[in-house]
């Protein structure tokens, strides 16, 4: 995602987005009440016979007042809907619209005020992360998951077929891995020596793919074993992911909560921290930004960070739980 234009004085911001990622981004930056500029297509209605009818849509340029956002999984865009208001002449003002926003889309976002985190959100999403696929294998089954800057997809789940027969299980992973697309490394981690024999099958069968390959270790297959094999290789190779990055900063949490260090959480209690100017990072659920935006706005006043960790991970959801909101203190306060 970049930014094509930028005019903070008036809140308005020209962005272009480039990939699927970008449309996760994106929704995370937009708030109910922005409005949103984009061309779109619609229905337009001409009077005929003393009716009015709607016809074929034609393209325009719409300017909508968000109340909603969707992501649709068939046809990757981000439905931005609410009232219109701004467009064509003959455009009917707070009726309703949704505007398809797709790689390739440029839109113009205007703000009462845009945060910092925001616009560090828009620059960070340029940055490109490595795609990771993480295998879970033992001898009777894999699963097998990508690691994007979005969160965690299970791709897929195979089992053996014949125990004695190792070789089609084996193919048949690495076909599947094979199939998929964009991917930069493969970890592969299991309990056992399973792990072990995939990944030397690999190197014989397909020396182009184990160059990518990695072992690791895990106690289980399936999501357990996939979450387990991102913590444990969060200082490694996943600590470029956002997954990783945020998992970091709920384990700094729970850390300092069970050693009694500098951290405080709660509404009340992170809020008089703020008020102190002892936050040095404060650390939001992004299910609960609405809720603490006020808060977070303060917090980047008094010098302070925002991050943020969403609730699509095991850490993450721990953290939701917590209360979605605490802070890693400059020093300690009563």
């Amino acid at each position: 995602m970049q930014i094509l234009k930028k005019d903070l004085k008036h809140g308005k911001v020209m962005l272009r987005i480039d990939n699927p990622e970008d449309l996760w981004h994106l929704e995370h930056i937009l708030e109910p009440g922005n409005l949103v500029k984009s061309r779109t297509m619609r229905k337009v209605s001409v009077k005929a016979g003393g009716e009015h009818k709607l016809v074929d849509k034609k393209p325009m340029t719409l300017t909508i007042a968000l109340e909603k956002t969707g992501f649709d999984e068939t046809s990757g865009t981000l439905r931005l809907s609410g009232k219109i208001v701004e467009g064509p002449p003959d455009t009917k003002l707070s009726s309703y619209h949704t505007l398809q926003v797709k790689p390739g889309s440029v839109i113009t976002v205007e703000k009462p005020g845009w945060m910092k985190h925001q616009l560090r959100r828009i620059e960070e999403s340029r940055v490109k992360r490595p795609v990771l696929l993480l295998c879970a294998i033992d001898r009777e089954e894999a699963d097998i998951a990508k690691l994007l800057e979005s969160g965690l997809k299970m791709l897929g789940h195979i089992e053996s077929q014949d125990p004695e027969n190792r070789e089609a299980y084996h193919s048949e992973i690495l076909r599947f891995v094979g199939n998929q697309q964009g991917w930069e490394r493969l970890i592969i981690a299991g309990p056992g020596f399973e792990a072990e024999n995939m990944i030397k099958f690999i190197r014989e069968s397909s020396p182009d793919v184990a160059r990518k390959c990695m072992l690791e270790k895990c106690s289980h297959t399936g999501i357990s074993g996939i979450s387990e094999v991102i913590k444990r290789s969060g200082e490694r190779l996943l600590r470029e992911t956002r997954v990783a990055r945020e998992a970091a900063l709920v384990e700094e949490v729970l850390s300092r909560i069970k050693s009694g260090g500098l951290v405080t959480y709660g509404h009340a209690e992170v809020r008089k921290a703020v008020a102190l100017g002892a936050v040095e990072t404060l650390i939001v659920s992004r299910e609960k930004i609405k809720d603490f935006e006020q808060i977070a706005g303060e917090a980047e006043r008094m010098g302070g960070e925002v991050s943020f960790v969403t609730a699509d991970h095991g850490p993450g959801e721990q953290f939701l739980h917590l209360g979605g909101i605490a802070a890693l203190l400059r020093f300690r306060i009563e």
